[in-house]
């Protein structure tokens, strides 16, 4: 690798990077990553070649100026042989284990074989739309990455100086689920990005499948993983019998689903909060032509909790926690 770097005062408070990484024999490139830092790539063996280069470049004063480039280009690439990980296994009937941090939660079946397993046909298209719309809008289009969404979360993060938004597309989560440790190091994001890097630009996993997966395996409650689990949790419902209202809720809790029950006050009704939420998902839904502004008559930031979901909800006057305020920050939509 070549690595450039600057930092100045004047006339700009600039600072640079720019990595480059010459075309390489893809084989020479993966043996060189430690094993104990890159632990799925252990043993894997590629043929042909790859080239990489990064410029990133942001003006402390200017922010918003963020140059941000990542390319990682290919020439007659091939996977021989799996490492530690077969990427693909995510294509087929597995098993998935759900952690919490570094505590095993349970082993769940991602397949027929699992009676709440639930197919993409079978969920309902407002679900996969409205998580789509919060998650990641491009996920049909892109290739792993959002670099707009990724460049306008530093953005973000730097003026608040503090972690505030994440730039992960959908493969990006799903990845991170199956595959990687819960550990936030600098390794385990390069894992990351190399993993999914191979699966879109080598057509592993389709993205029906990966977006099937994703909604069978996300954390949705206490210990409520997947679609089929969480609609039968709040609703009472099958997947594919969920009404709109319903999918842009399951949507908003994404990020903090053990925080579901802060979204309610004390009589099972949704907080003001949502109702912003609301309509700003439902009118990307239309702006994508996902949804016709028919589907959004009559359209009302309310659910109702029916299935054992209602009896987590508590009184307002126990909260300890400002909580409205941390769900308030943590809601995007890319």
């Amino acid at each position: 690798f070549n690595i450039y770097a600057k930092h100045e005062n004047k006339p700009k408070n600039l600072f640079a990077l720019k990595v480059k990484m010459p075309e390489m024999a893809a084989d020479s490139f993966f043996t060189a990553l430690p094993g104990g830092m890159f632990r799925t790539f252990k043993g894997i063996k590629t043929s042909g070649t790859l080239s990489y280069q990064l410029t990133f470049e942001i003006d402390k004063d200017n922010p918003d100026s963020l140059v941000f480039d990542s390319s990682l280009k290919k020439k007659n690439f091939r996977i021989n042989k799996f490492g530690a990980e077969n990427y693909t296994i995510i294509d087929t009937s597995f098993v998935f284990e759900a952690m919490d941090g570094d505590r095993l939660v349970r082993r769940i079946t991602v397949g027929p074989q699992n009676p709440v397993f639930t197919s993409l046909d079978q969920i309902s298209p407002y679900l996969k739309y409205a998580v789509m719309t919060s998650e990641d809008g491009s996920f049909m289009y892109h290739r792993g990455f959002n670099e707009d969404a990724f460049r306008e979360s530093i953005i973000t993060n730097y003026k608040a100086k503090r972690f505030l938004r994440g730039g992960s597309t959908i493969t990006m989560q799903l990845v991170k689920n199956c595959f990687l440790s819960r550990d936030k190091t600098v390794s385990r994001k390069a894992e990351e990005a190399l993993i999914v890097w191979l699966i879109e630009n080598n057509g592993l996993v389709s993205k029906d499948r990966m977006l099937e997966v994703y909604l069978n395996v996300i954390e949705w409650g206490p210990d409520v993983y997947g679609v089929g689990e969480a609609s039968g949790f709040y609703f009472g419902k099958q997947p594919k019998d969920l009404n709109l209202p319903e999918c842009i809720y399951l949507a908003s809790i994404i990020p903090h689903p053990k925080y579901f029950k802060y979204s309610f006050d004390s009589t099972g009704t949704l907080k003001p909060f949502l109702a912003g939420y609301f309509r700003l998902v439902s009118s990307k839904m239309v702006g994508r032509n996902w949804i016709t502004p028919a589907d959004t008559a009559g359209l009302q930031p309310s659910v109702k909790l029916i299935g054992p979901a209602k009896n987590f909800v508590l009184p307002i006057d126990t909260f300890s926690v400002p909580i409205d305020s941390i769900i308030k920050e943590d809601i995007e939509i890319r």
